[in-house]
């Protein structure tokens, strides 16, 4: 047996397979984002300790064997978050995860430091609110008691990693999305950090992220259903990792996640960026491989802001079915799906949430469907990049939760005007942890070997539906339009503090 551990934005998963992809054993819990402040995004750590803990032991359970039989570990997390420890590997303060908003005038200064073209050369990306350098930038200038105390910067499945083995350490894929890492040169931009003042010192050792990091500690397996002495691997980002787990590991195939955030993911051969900073490029996960990555901040937020605020319902099912009732375009209305700023194409944490074009006629359904549509418009915004980046584009596999409406994956194909395909595996991100790991003890011996073992793909695309196509393509012009004409005055509403 193996085990993949996923630390979400909303969730901690678990999940025990065995080496032909059958899962033994699934737990799921939820927990909250806390919002101290207006535009704060924060998480207790501690508590995703003890969710581990906890969704470990139940899924062993549910395996019906003994935890002596899983062979290692695998993890995957939430990209970008901050977690501080001191020199006594305490908690400094709460973690600052992705989707937080507070750093924007670090984000300027960062910007005002640097030129595109030297980020583009000092660690080929753009720099974003809710990255790490900038939440370190601000715990220097805001918080500066907590930040003397600080002795390694984690990201969130690396503290995780260190609660299990009781080894500090960092790998590619997560330090990748820090803003602080060369990808190119794989490892930490040590000109960037002397430029802004952050000591690099802060930052752990990078491997990769099928290395074996350590074993699970007693203290750890007192706390789970876990033995001591289990082998723990590095693990991955839960982009990469939710394509290996999609079996992404080679160009030609592009990955669309439909999870709290969008993200579309392009596996690359070298380390190729956007000149014009719009969209991410990472290391993978796999050996020799790099990912452009572009990202919509309030995907699945999206319908459950709506679902959720304006709507009072918690049935996703039934907004899925009333909107198939509404015909592609949803009448002429519109919706940006900034809630939280946006990330591609316009890296712009001032950008707002919008529905456009309301009439008398609109209603729920109305709204529901334009707000599937709108994600899919910001998806697409990420795959015209590639395309003008001359990325391979053979196939385009949906996962998230987004992938279980069958409208939503039919909105996707007909806005690409490409067939899109989903794999019969769940929890992707947990499969490519455990795939992770089963490489790296040598259960495979490589992840093509593994994800041809272990992944089960439905042959049966979504087709396009040519005349929504058409439709879809001058909705998009509008859409694009939306932003421009309405940039100038996003950054003006902006809530007095």
């Amino acid at each position: 047996m193996i085990l993949g551990i996923d630390i979400g934005t909303s969730s901690v998963k678990s999940m025990v397979i065995d080496l032909s992809g059958h899962i033994l054993g699934i737990a799921q819990q939820e927990y909250a984002i806390n919002i101290p402040t207006e535009g704060y995004a924060e998480q207790d750590p501690e508590t995703w300790w003890e969710i581990v803990c906890s969704t470990c032991s139940n899924a062993i359970r549910q395996s019906s064997k003994n935890g002596s039989e899983i062979k290692a570990v695998g993890l995957s997390g939430q990209m970008h978050g901050l977690v501080a420890i001191d020199a006594s590997a305490n908690i400094v303060r709460p973690a600052i995860i992705w989707c937080d908003q507070r750093t924007i005038s670090q984000k300027e200064k960062v910007e005002t430091l640097f030129s595109k073209e030297e980020l583009g050369e000092l660690i080929q990306n753009p720099v974003a609110t809710g990255f790490q350098l900038l939440s370190l930038l601000w715990m220097q200038e805001h918080d500066q008691e907590n930040y003397k105390k600080i002795y390694k910067v984690l990201t969130p499945k690396d503290y995780i990693r260190y609660r299990l083995t009781g080894e500090i350490g960092s790998e590619m894929s997560d330090a990748s999305g820090t803003a602080a890492f060369s990808v190119a040169g794989k490892q930490w931009s040590f000109e960037l950090l002397e430029r802004v003042g952050i000591d690099p010192d802060l930052f752990p050792a990078v491997r990769y992220s099928w290395e074996v990091s350590g074993a699970v500690t007693q203290e750890a397996a007192s706390q789970s259903l876990l033995c001591a002495g289990i082998p723990v691997v590095f693990g991955g980002a839960d982009q990469p990792m939710q394509a290996v787990g999609n079996g992404i590991i080679n160009p030609g195939v592009v990955s669309c996640t439909l999870g709290t955030g969008g993200q579309l993911l392009a596996p690359i051969l070298q380390p190729t960026y956007d000149p014009k900073l719009r969209v991410h490029t990472y290391v993978h996960s796999v050996p020799d491989r790099w990912y452009l990555l572009g990202a919509t901040m309030s995907a699945g937020l999206s319908l459950k802001w709506l679902a959720h605020n304006i709507l009072k319902t918690q049935d996703f099912n039934i907004l899925d079915e009333s909107a198939s009732q509404i015909h592609a375009g949803s009448e002429g209305l519109l919706f940006l799906p900034y809630l939280i700023g946006d990330r591609t194409p316009h890296m712009d944490p001032n950008a707002k949430g919008m529905f456009f074009g309301l009439q008398l006629n609109h209603r729920s359904d109305h709204m529901v469907r334009a707000v599937l549509e709108g994600v899919a418009y910001s998806q697409r915004d990420g795959l015209e990049i590639f395309k003008s980046l001359n990325v391979q584009i053979d196939r385009v596999i949906v996962s998230g939760g987004g992938a279980r409406s069958p409208l939503w994956k039919q909105i996707l194909a007909d806005v690409f005007g490409q067939e899109v395909y989903t794999s019969s595996m769940t929890e992707h991100a947990c499969v490519g942890a455990a795939i992770t790991a089963a490489v790296g003890v040598g259960l495979y011996t490589s992840f093509e070997e593994a994800c041809s073992g272990i992944i089960k793909m439905k042959e049966e695309p979504v087709v396009p539906n040519a005349a929504n196509q058409n439709l879809y393509d001058n909705q998009y012009g509008l859409y694009k339009e939306l932003y421009q004409k309405n940039k100038q005055l996003f950054a003006l509403s902006n809530s007095p503090k």
